[in-house]
């Protein structure tokens, strides 16, 4: 029997959905493996469940650093922890399940994560992605809000609980029902396949709302930079780049935390134009012809040696005008 052992992701929650378990995907099918195990924290089962994966939750609290992309950083200035490090750390978690396995008759193969900044491309050639919303057999009434709290310990670049407690107030004073999105990957693909609409900061759970087809509003501070190693906006990571499915989303930019009443708007423009049950056909159609059109632009025309050579001020104007 040949046997896939995926070893532990470290980093972000958003990395490991956009450019992990699609490529662990991706190597167990394209590999003719007969059987995959995957290493990780608990909570994340269901990202690997149309594996037929075996999925043995692992202890990494004693990792350092925090979890950033698909490695960990340390201090107040974010230095990476060694790839060498991190892998040293786990290893003998994946040593030990490989020579157990190959002990009794399995041929192991090891897929490890870069553990360094590495990124996979959403296309088929490196990554295949499924989509994870579930059926249900009886739906909240319309619409359905679920509002997705950023968790990592970023301190004030969260947006305020205060603030989140106002916006769920007012939505659902306005005959809006609401709930927050839950941590865990079952409950949150459940979330995410039910409701209208999913709102939030810039934060992992919107990419798993991504990959549901649950329509989206993100918003991010301090745009519009580029987010490397792609140099790319964020807008472009959650419309284009990290969006294989094509789901519709909404990104807006600001300088500084919203308001409540802010954000209330933006839920009641995503309800009328891109909601799941709410939504304008026009609106949703619109947005996939212009996500079919970037992502050939991506694939067709950014993605050549030759785009290289055109002039600086045309190759930035279909990199950040056109895509």
């Amino acid at each position: 029997m040949r046997v896939l052992v995926s070893a532990p992701y470290v980093g972000e929650i958003g990395w490991e959905l956009m450019s992990w378990q699609g490529r662990v995907r991706r190597v167990m099918r394209a590999g003719g493996f007969d059987k995959l195990i995957v290493l990780g924290s608990a909570g994340k089962e269901a990202f690997y469940e149309d594996m037929q994966a075996e999925y043995i939750p692992v202890d990494l609290s004693s990792l350092p650093g925090a979890a950033y992309e698909d490695r960990r950083v340390t201090g107040p200035d974010g230095e990476p922890v060694p790839a060498s490090m991190i892998r040293s750390d786990v290893e003998t978690l994946v040593e030990g399940k490989a020579r157990e396995l190959r002990q009794s008759g399995c041929d192991v193969e090891v897929l490890w994560p870069g553990y360094a900044g590495l990124i996979y491309p959403c296309d088929r050639d490196a990554q295949e992605f499924i989509r994870f919303d579930r059926p249900c057999a009886e739906r909240h009434p319309t619409p359905w809000v679920v509002l997705v709290q950023r968790s990592r310990s970023l301190g004030a670049a969260n947006w305020p609980p205060s603030e989140w407690e106002k916006l769920a107030g007012m939505l659902e004073a306005r005959g809006i029902g609401t709930s927050v999105y839950p941590c865990e990957s079952t409950s949150a693909i459940a979330a995410a396949s039910h409701c209208d609409l999913a709102i939030g900061q810039s934060t992992g759970g919107l990419h798993l709302a991504s990959l549901c087809g649950c329509p989206h509003v993100v918003w991010s501070v301090n745009e519009p930079c580029l987010w490397t190693p792609w140099q790319i906006t964020n807008r472009q990571r959650y419309e284009t780049f990290w969006n294989p499915l094509g789901t519709p989303a909404r990104f807006h930019h600001v300088d500084r935390h919203p308001s409540g009443e802010e954000v209330f708007e933006w839920v009641i423009s995503g309800l009328r134009t891109i909601g799941r049950r709410t939504g304008s056909t026009a609106a949703k159609a619109a947005f996939r012809a212009r996500w079919h059109a970037r992502r050939w632009l991506v694939r067709r025309v950014v993605g050549r040696d030759s785009f290289r050579r055109w002039p600086w001020p045309m190759q930035r104007f279909v990199r950040y005008q056109l895509i």
